[in-house]
């Protein structure tokens, strides 16, 4: 049996046995393939397996897909990542992914972001469906990666025919097998990697400042083959999240695709660098050094990396043997010079939209939030993990929830994941105590949870799915006004106090909330009858500043509304 298997089966029955709040059907195999669609989701988007949780829409009338991952990115570009889950409890057999499956993937691509198209699909479904859609309608140009999700093999030529047939030539399309070895790397993300880079042609190399540092180039073969034997745990420290497609990555497909360009890629490309403990190789040797290297990683041209290895994968017959990429090879001890390695990825990714997360994680305000937590009796996790506790609290989770309650941007904290720790970190975060942490994220969470129930009241169920940001804030603000206080006041000191005021009257300030925001609705689209109002106008609506500048910051409107 495949040890890999074996090993995401066990950790499959521990996810289920702690944590019996999520998976709640009473079908228990239903239960293990939405343990292993969250494991899958939290590897590929790299994040904690709690944040998962919230882009899982598995269930019936799903619209051909079991999650769904939806970022604003730069140019009007969205990134849109679908995962689709085949679990197959035959742990002593490989199948392929069905290709009959793969043709349902490839319908629900054109069904679901071709606006005019209609599609039956469940609450959760809908709403993700109708948030990309508002996008589209508003300019956005959605790019795509379908992910294919098991615990066997990749599609046969069947499945790939459905995929050429329809999406051959379409740069805004891409599908990807991710599976139960995957999946494994992810869990493994902590192993040293020793292994040598083959270069190509003459290289220099040159010590300074007791640092040693190779300059050279690589085929691109050889980046191939490194990406294919460790896959995603070469970028252990690389804090830019690869999500597929974007103009970049069209931009290096393009180049390697094409005859007369390809050999000019090292002309064309920032190249990539890499750090490492220690490097050797036979100085004696004129050219093509094999450099022998201890704990290698990818710190800047992740995505490069990962382009290069999807695309030589995708197109096998190409001749790639004289494309080459630059490489930087640094060989960097952080012990003998604290901090420097991360001094380096923040000097090399700085000119980038990235994930700074796991660079700030080390922040003194992230430690203090840390302990802070740990004192008032919760789990602070500022950098990731793969383990999943419904009573811990991702930083990612804390800052989506201060941005929406208390620093008054429930309209950025939905699709701007990728910027709470870069663009907005010092709002979010400075002079932000534990106890106000909590109390925002403890909000999120019941709006959250309260969303995902269907309301049979004319006004709440046409917005419930899209508002619970808007409702956080309205419910944290219900709170500072009812207790007297400004929120620099909420300290460990009434944390208690304010917890179970919260808890005591939750769903009556909830009540009140929803309420409040269909009159506002009623108003904003001077229309009575909001199921007039369709999914993707009401999704657009709460991406925009509108309603909190003339409604819930409006003082006298807050007093004659909700005082």
């Amino acid at each position: 049996m495949d040890i890999a298997k074996q090993i995401i089966d066990q950790r499959i029955n521990k996810i289920l046995a702690d944590n019996q709040e999520i998976f709640t059907d009473n079908d228990n195999e239903r239960n293990r393939s939405k343990a292993f669609l969250l494991l899958g989701v939290a590897a590929y988007l790299d994040i904690d397996l709690m944040e998962a949780v919230q882009f899982l829409t598995d269930g019936g009338n799903d619209g051909g897909f079991d999650a769904a991952y939806i970022v604003e990115a730069q140019d009007s570009q969205l990134n849109v990542v679908l995962f689709q889950l085949k679990y197959s409890r035959k742990l002593d057999k490989d199948s392929n992914f069905p290709a009959n499956a793969v043709e349902k993937a490839v319908n629900t691509i054109k069904c679901v972001f071709d606006p005019s198209t209609h599609i039956e699909l469940n609450v959760q479904s809908r709403k993700k469906v109708e948030e990309i859609r508002s996008f589209i309608l508003d300019g956005a140009i959605p790019y795509v990666t379908f992910v294919m999700l098991n615990n066997g093999l990749a599609w046969n030529q069947e499945g790939r025919n459905h995929i050429n047939n329809a999406f051959a030539g379409q740069s805004q399309v891409r599908f990807e097998h991710f599976s139960h070895i995957d999946i494994m790397r992810y869990i493994n993300r902590e192993q040293v990697i020793n292994t040598q880079i083959s270069l190509s042609g003459k290289a220099i190399q040159e010590n300074f400042n007791y640092k040693r540092v190779i300059l050279g180039r690589v085929s691109v073969m050889e980046v191939y083959k490194l990406m294919e034997e460790f896959g995603d745990s070469l970028l252990e420290k690389n804090i830019r999240r690869y999500l597929g497609k974007n103009v970049v990555n069209d931009g290096i497909t393009e180049t390697l695709l094409d005859t007369d360009k390809r050999q000019n890629f090292f002309f064309f490309n920032n190249g990539a660098t890499m750090i490492c403990k220690k490097f050797s190789f036979n100085a004696l040797q004129e050219q093509n050094w094999m450099v022998k290297t201890d704990d290698l990683q990818i710190i800047n041209g992740g995505q490069t990396c990962k382009t290069i290895h999807q695309t030589v994968k995708e197109n096998p017959n190409l001749d790639f043997s004289q494309t080459y990429l630059l490489v930087r090879l640094y060989e960097v001890e952080d012990t003998e010079n604290p901090g420097i390695i991360q001094d380096i990825i923040y000097a090399t990714n700085s000119q980038n939209p990235v994930d700074f997360r796991d660079l700030k994680s080390n922040d003194e305000c992230q430690r203090i939030l840390e302990i802070g937590a740990h004192d008032l009796g919760y789990v602070y996790k500022r950098k990731r993990d793969n383990t999943l506790n419904i009573n811990a609290i991702p930083s990612t989770v804390a800052a989506e929830a201060v941005f929406a309650v208390w620093r008054e941007c429930p309209h950025l904290a939905n699709y701007r994941r990728n910027e709470f720790f870069d663009k907005y970190y010092s709002l979010i975060f400075d002079n932000l105590n534990a106890a106000q942490m909590v109390v925002a994220v403890l909000i999120f969470r019941y709006c959250d949870n309260n969303r995902k129930k269907e309301s049979e009241l004319d006004g709440i169920k046409e917005h419930r799915l899209y508002s619970q940001y808007f409702l956080s804030y309205m419910i944290g603000k219900q709170i500072l006004k009812k207790s007297g206080i400004t929120l620099q006041k909420i300290t460990h000191i009434n944390f208690n106090e304010i917890k179970n005021y919260f808890e005591q009257n939750k769903e009556l300030m909830y009540s009140k909330a929803e309420q409040a925001m269909v009159n506002i609705l009623k108003d904003y689209f001077n229309n009575e009858n909001l199921s007039e109002i369709d999914g993707r106008t009401m999704a657009a609506a709460f991406r925009r500043f509108d309603i909190m500048e003339r409604y819930l910051k409006n003082e006298m409107w807050w007093e004659e509304n909700m005082e």
